[in-house]
């Protein structure tokens, strides 16, 4: 399995990279279902003002992790 805070990880990666100067002002995450390490994953992100949604899927397209940041 997959760390879940690693998974948080790669969600906030995610954010940095699409918006770099980005300031995080709060993150909230849950671990939904577990995430099997050696097959594929994806994470997801989508802006709504000053919150982002951010989700990681398994190989299954089964949600795993749903997450929101606030933006300052």
């Amino acid at each position: 399995m997959v760390h879940g805070p690693l998974i948080a990880t790669l969600l906030l990666d995610l954010l940095h990279r699409h918006a770099p100067t980005a300031q995080v002002a709060s993150f909230r995450y849950r671990a939904l279902r577990p995430t099997i390490a050696g097959r594929p994953m994806r994470v997801n992100g989508q802006p709504d003002g000053n919150t982002v949604r951010l989700w990681a899927q398994d190989h299954e397209g089964w949600l795993t992790m749903d997450a929101t940041v606030g933006l300052r």
